[in-house]
């Protein structure tokens, strides 16, 4: 068991270095959850996801998630464009040098 509980601690210190690399260390956890979100939805689009999307596989309100997709606009970290398919939707796509 205290096994068990040191490689639990290896990956928590390890994810904490990561986030901190990756300057999201001071995330909320709601806004940790929308861009892990982001991230798994973007994987393998080149025109990111859009808000339904993100909404859809956070489980999280769509309130929540635009609050917290505004904050990530306005940091930087994220951009919203108006998708190109349909006028009222609008994709989230990462910024590259966050």
């Amino acid at each position: 068991m205290e096994e068990f509980y040191k490689n639990i601690s290896d990956a928590l210190n390890m994810l904490s270095g990561m986030e901190k690399d990756l300057n999201i260390s001071h995330f909320t956890p709601n806004e940790l959850k929308i861009f892990h979100t982001i991230i798994l939805s973007s994987a393998d689009k080149k025109d990111g996801s859009n808000i339904t999307e993100i909404v859809e596989n956070s489980g999280m309100s769509r309130s929540t998630v635009y609050k917290t997709l505004k904050k990530l606009s306005t940091e930087g970290i994220i951009h919203l464009l108006q998708s190109e398919e349909d006028g009222r939707e609008s994709l989230v796509v990462l910024n590259s040098a966050s």
